[in-house]
């Protein structure tokens, strides 16, 4: 008999702070904290092109495993609880999810 694989879901939501411009007729947004940007005709459309760029960004150092490398070269660090957020200007949120379908016990580093 077959036996379902447990599926497990990991689901960030990044709170990054975002810049708007226009620029030859176009509109340009960017998290400056991952130097990633973006741009679209409209200031929305730039908005939903640079939360999926940055999704496609996370996505591939995240395959190539230089996620967390990524991340404390860009300055991030744990936020511990009862930690200070010092947040100014427009934020936006970018969801980024992980899937696992593994059927064996957990790997380990060695």
């Amino acid at each position: 008999m077959l036996q379902s694989v447990p599926m497990a879901t990991v689901n960030v939501t990044l709170r990054l702070e975002a810049l708007f411009s226009k620029e030859d007729g176009w509109h340009v947004a960017s998290f400056p904290a991952l130097d990633v940007s973006s741009q679209g005709r409209t200031k929305d459309e730039a908005e939903r092109n640079l939360i999926e760029a940055t999704q496609l960004f996370l996505e591939s150092c995240f395959e190539r495993g230089t996620l967390d490398e990524v991340l404390k070269g860009c300055g991030f660090t744990p936020l511990r609880e009862g930690g200070h957020q010092n947040e100014r200007g427009e934020h936006l949120t970018v969801p980024f999810e992980l899937v696992s379908s593994r059927n064996g016990s957990p790997a380990h580093a060695g």
